[in-house]
């Protein structure tokens, strides 16, 4: 894989994944200044169920497709049919469900928005064959504008809703829209229709791989889907949204990076497979990288979290300012834990993942249980999950020291100087804080001089990818300069 390529094609879809979650993240302030919290908590309610559907659906097939070295129409159309009726199954059981979950959660509201948000799982079923394909051809440019054109037209749809009250219809709608739209928008950019006739054969060869990464989903959609549950029912849809909007914070750039290193380092590992120096080596790359934005990120979020919710959101929603802060360092295992999965995968041990999630689920759900029946509060709920997500960047990269002898030690040791430069940052935008002025001009102030400060530190601690940007810079201007007019 021409390495050129690669870097354009992260660039593309860390465009693609950044810009398109900032604006939804705007759209979101805009909605949550206009609707209740009670709203999101029951959106969130209503994402377990659809989102527990699709990972039933994907069937794991979607992964198989990318991780397959050959790929032919019939298997595109023979997980296409499979797609389709799973999702017809599941649709039809949503429907006659959804009585008996709004009746459990109290909430007759979820009936009619998770009976017509199920719909759009058609949709999904589509697009999965599409993302596949293109991921293959590693076409991200032109899913980063059909990502683009999909939020902007859902957000404003959306918006549009919340300020005329709909409530949680508003809520729907934009989701709704924002697959439906993915979808189409694809489909007018690759044209692809299923052509071939289902292949028993090829059904077979793509579960082979594809039954034991549904085994893994199914393991860590339940565990993700698990928490909103327990909150929902045990505490109340209030701080079930107190809690999300904390998540969608911290997640914003955490698992958009993850989303990025998955899409365009899955295939890529997977053709190089054979060559396990190579694989190390992209696997390193894409932590450090991942971890120089992250950290920092995730750190400057939480030290000015209070400022930051007060200004967006309103009073109203402080008391989500304590889950801002503590799933923000929760989240900065992302760049670890993604990278050693993607690599796993890539070597094509799913039989590895799947006992792997067993044992990190099971040890995640101990400790969810922990906080919710010995603790009982919803931010006893939050520090349980970041102590669970440190120790599964542990966990994940015990497969990585036996198949590519790159461990967790190895990784700490790679971390710690960015690490060190994100918490001499951190420090500096907190004590900002003590400032009596406004908002607005704490937020500039403190973005500023932990910029500064970030960049200083990295620059003293010799920070790997710090001076790895700094060359690649170098070397654009150098280039830029050399094929100027001006320099001949």
């Amino acid at each position: 894989m021409n390495k050129a390529k690669v870097i354009k094609s992260l660039i593309y879809k860390f465009i693609e994944r950044f810009s398109v979650k900032c604006i939804g993240l705007v759209i979101s302030i805009i909605q949550a200044r206009l609707l209740a919290p009670e709203v999101f908590g029951q959106l969130s309610l209503l994402l377990v169920f659809t989102d527990l559907s699709l990972t039933v659906v994907d069937g794991g097939l979607n992964s198989a497709l990318v991780q397959s070295k050959g790929v032919k129409e019939r298997d595109y159309s023979t997980v296409f049919i499979i797609t389709l009726g799973l999702t017809a199954v599941m649709i039809v059981l949503l429907y006659f469900a959804a009585p008996l979950i709004a009746g459990y959660y109290q909430s007759p509201a979820l009936i009619m928005p998770l009976r017509i948000y199920s719909l759009s799982m058609f949709f999904s079923a589509f697009n999965s064959i599409q993302v596949a394909r293109m991921q293959r051809e590693m076409r991200f440019r032109e899913m980063m504008y059909c990502s683009l054109a999909a939020t902007l037209t859902a957000g404003t749809l959306g918006i549009a809703m919340a300020y005329k009250g709909a409530g949680l219809w508003a809520l729907v709608g934009y989701y709704f829209s924002h697959i439906a739209v993915t979808c189409i928008a694809m489909f007018c950019t690759d044209r692809w229709i299923p052509r071939g006739k289902f292949s028993k054969d090829s059904a077979k060869r793509l579960y082979g791989f594809g039954i034991k990464m549904l085994a893994s989903s199914m393991i860590t959609t339940i565990y993700n889907d698990i928490r909103p549950l327990i909150i929902g029912k045990k505490f109340s849809t209030a701080d079930l949204g107190y809690y999300e909007r904390g998540q969608r914070f911290s997640t914003t750039v955490s698992r958009n990076l993850d989303t990025a290193v998955q899409s365009v380092m899955f295939p890529v590992m997977a053709q190089a497979q054979d060559d396990k120096k190579q694989v190390r080596a992209m696997l390193r790359r894409a932590q450090t990288m991942g971890e120089f934005v992250i950290f920092p990120a995730m750190v400057g979020m939480s030290a000015v979290a209070e400022p930051m919710v007060r200004l967006l959101l309103t009073e109203k929603w402080m008391p989500c300012v304590i889950f801002v802060q503590v799933l923000c360092i929760a989240e900065m295992q992302t760049p670890i834990t993604s990278a050693n999965l993607v690599a796993v995968k890539a070597l094509g041990r799913s039989d590895i993942l799947m006992k792997q999630e067993l044992l990190r689920r099971t040890l995640m759900i101990i400790v969810l249980l922990i906080t919710v029946f010995v603790f009982n509060s919803v931010e006893a709920i939050a520090y349980g999950f970041l102590f669970s997500a440190w120790l599964d960047a542990i966990i994940t990269s015990m497969p990585v020291k036996q198949l590519l002898d790159y461990g967790f030690a190895d990784q700490a040791k790679d971390m710690w100087r960015c690490l060190l430069a994100a918490v001499i940052m951190g420090a500096a935008v907190a004590a900002i804080n003590l400032l009596n002025i406004p908002d607005a001009a704490k937020l500039v102030i403190q973005i500023i001089t932990g910029a500064a400060v970030y960049v200083s530190a990295c620059a003293a601690l010799k920070v790997e990818s710090f001076t790895y940007v700094l060359n690649m810079l170098k070397k654009h201007k150098d280039a830029k300069k050399a094929s100027s007019p001006d320099a001949e």
